[in-house]
């Protein structure tokens, strides 16, 4: 005779905390994910500026307008307008940084924070 059977596999306890792991992480991605492909897509923007030979020698407003412009078309609607500026301060050309925080709520009171920061640099020179 054999002891008492043991349980073979995972119990119901198990599976619970299992589905709840599962389901923070997917809420988690639900949250994430949408705001990263924003900022991916504002860095193409901000990229393209770069490359654009017809931006070199543009004002900072003019610039903002573009990119503004740009990111609009884009369909970035949420993102903050006060997390870019323009720096001509440096000789050699222009920066455009890209600095903001997003805080996307979870569950109660806990939050989840990402920060995004991107400096692109346009080469001074003769536009087109």
């Amino acid at each position: 005779m054999q002891g008492p059977f043991r349980q073979r596999g995972i119990g119901i306890t198990g599976w619970i905390f299992i589905i709840a792991v599962a389901l923070f992480f997917a809420l988690l991605g639900m949250k994430m994910v949408p705001k990263y492909l924003q900022y991916y897509s504002i860095v193409e923007v901000m990229e393209s500026m770069a490359q654009d030979p017809s931006l070199r020698e543009a004002s900072a407003r003019d610039l903002k307008k573009a990119f503004f412009r740009r990111i609009d078309i884009n369909g970035v609607y949420d993102f903050p307008k006060k997390g870019f500026t323009i720096d001509r301060s440096r000789g050699e050309g222009t920066v455009m940084r890209l600095d903001y925080e997003i805080r996307e709520p979870m569950v109660g009171n806990v939050d989840v924070v990402m920060h995004f920061h991107k400096d692109v640099k346009i080469p001074r020179g003769r536009g087109i």
